[in-house]
């Protein structure tokens, strides 16, 4: 790979054999360096290649002004997700990630922090997404002394979201703002008695996830079943009405039609998972 410039001691843009910018790093790999030179890509421990070059211009300007050792942190934050989660991630993971993680640390060492208002539904509907913040926090305090609150974990774990599904963070904000909401009018169904200690419970809020994601992606359900939607209006009146009105909200949320399939799945999984009173 051809240097275009050394960042620092550790960090080095470079283009590769079809011309994209790939940012290498490796403790003094920059060492040296000028640009024109060749450099050895065995020699670097971790290779970025980011989507555009507006992203890979962002992120040599922020790696050349942060720390090697939060970088190298937040890079194995990203690794392990990929690892767990066995799933792609979007590369511009690595760039907001570690502009999140950095920008907090430097806010925790000035006295500021800032709570999470969706702790308790990034806990319930991404619970592997979670686990990943909580190995992060862990990291940073046994690396770099750091301790931060649930709530980081919690914004770790939407940060990885984005990078799943290849959502801007105000989308997913949004999505986990209205599982929120969801959750928050299924107590208006007392008779129903949603039970979080119930086998299906999981099962359920896994349900609930997809269908947000599937309205706010404006994904369409092609298959038709009427003779299903009706068996379950008739067998569970009370849990499809509720469902109904869920899945209605979400359309208008959304902006997306629903279709009445959407409700009888639903209805079907809260019988399974409420306590009728």
């Amino acid at each position: 790979m051809k240097v275009l410039k050394s960042i620092n001691n550790n960090v080095v843009s470079c283009l590769d054999e079809n011309g994209q910018e790939v940012i290498a790093m490796g403790r003094g790999l920059g060492f040296s360096l000028r640009s024109g030179d060749e450099l050895d890509e065995a020699k670097a421990e971790k290779l970025f290649r980011m989507q555009t070059p507006d992203e890979a211009r962002r992120l040599t300007d922020l790696f050349s002004t942060l720390p090697p050792q939060q970088i190298e942190l937040c890079s194995r934050i990203v690794d392990r997700a990929t690892e767990d989660l066995g799933r792609r991630l979007c590369p511009s993971v690595y760039l907001t990630l570690t502009d999140h993680i950095c920008f907090a640390i430097e806010r925790l060492r000035q006295g500021t922090v800032f709570q999470n208002t969706l702790l308790a539904e990034v806990r319930t509907f991404y619970p592997r997404e979670y686990a990943l913040g909580k190995y992060g926090l862990e990291l940073l305090w046994q690396e770099l002394g750091i301790r931060f609150p649930d709530d980081e974990a919690a914004n770790i774990a939407l940060h990885l979201v984005n990078a799943e599904y290849e959502n801007s963070i105000q989308d997913t904000l949004r999505i986990t703002q209205t599982l929120h909401d969801v959750l928050t009018s299924l107590a208006g169904w007392p008779r129903l008695n949603l039970d979080q200690e119930s086998g299906f419970y999981d099962e359920f809020t896994v349900h609930l996830k997809f269908l947000v994601f599937r309205a706010f992606s404006g994904q369409e359900q092609t298959q038709r079943d009427p003779q299903f939607v009706e068996a379950v209006r008739r067998c569970y009146p009370e849990e499809f009405h509720c469902a109904q009105q869920i899945v209605e909200g979400l359309g208008r949320r959304s902006g997306t039609k629903l279709p009445a399939e959407e409700a009888a799945y639903l209805a079907a999984s809260l019988h399974r998972t409420c306590r009728k009173v």
